[in-house]
């Protein structure tokens, strides 16, 4: 598969950002920003369902997984027998529906903790509890959903981003395959969002434009 940076110019992947945020891509940013604080501020209804899309996006495409969210819902993912919701994730030709069936079931018991684990000011903390303690949620996946309920302190590396860094960074170990990987390459990507001034959560977002021509979460 072709890396989505190739054509990018060598010259830093922050001078494309730069461009972006004064052209209109930074004003539909700025809305999803809005968009994700005011989902973390929302019902634990809402935040388990924006659990469940993290732990549907892991490994596959982020429009399968909000597809998969929209047609589910809250209900579906709160209630339904795992068997039940496996046959619906098959449904809509999600590939792993019976792991991340099994995932969600499995973690409903976290919904009435949802709300407090938002407003803690532990940031750090909360994503380490959600990586202990719910089922398909690693360190990408936890820094995905902490930013998309308004939390932007952390990386979110994915493929797009470990690219990105390897670019940045020639020479340097760019890997994610342990806790202690991801924190050590999550630190070289919180050293660009600061030479940014910019949340490492927001800066995924500009990077991703700059990727796939999307802005989705």
């Amino acid at each position: 598969m072709e890396d989505p940076f190739l054509n990018v110019d060598d010259q830093s992947i922050l001078d494309e950002v730069r461009k972006r945020v004064s052209s209109p891509i930074a004003e539909l940013i700025e809305k999803k920003k809005e968009e994700f604080i005011s989902v973390g501020r929302s019902s634990k209804e809402r935040l388990f369902e924006e659990l469940c899309f993290c732990i549907l996006a892991a490994n596959t495409s982020a429009e399968m997984g909000l597809k998969t969210q929209n047609y589910i819902r809250y209900s579906g993912f709160a209630t339904m027998p795992q068997e039940e919701l496996s046959r619906e994730l098959k449904s809509c030709k999600y590939r792993f529906y019976n792991v991340r069936s099994r995932f969600i079931s499995d973690s409903r018991w976290i919904i009435d903790e949802l709300p407090e684990l938002i407003r803690s000011t532990d940031k750090a903390g909360v994503r380490e509890y959600l990586v202990a303690n719910v089922p398909g949620i690693g360190f990408k996946e936890a820094s995905h959903f902490l930013r998309n309920v308004g939390i932007f302190d952390f990386a979110i590396l994915d493929k797009h981003i470990l690219s990105i860094l390897k670019k940045e960074f020639p020479g340097r170990p760019i890997k994610v395959n342990s806790k202690y990987w991801y924190l050590e390459t999550e630190k070289l990507f919180i050293d660009l969002s600061r030479n940014i001034s910019m949340e490492p959560g927001i800066l995924d977002l500009y990077l991703w434009e700059i990727a796939t021509g999307k802005i989705i979460k």
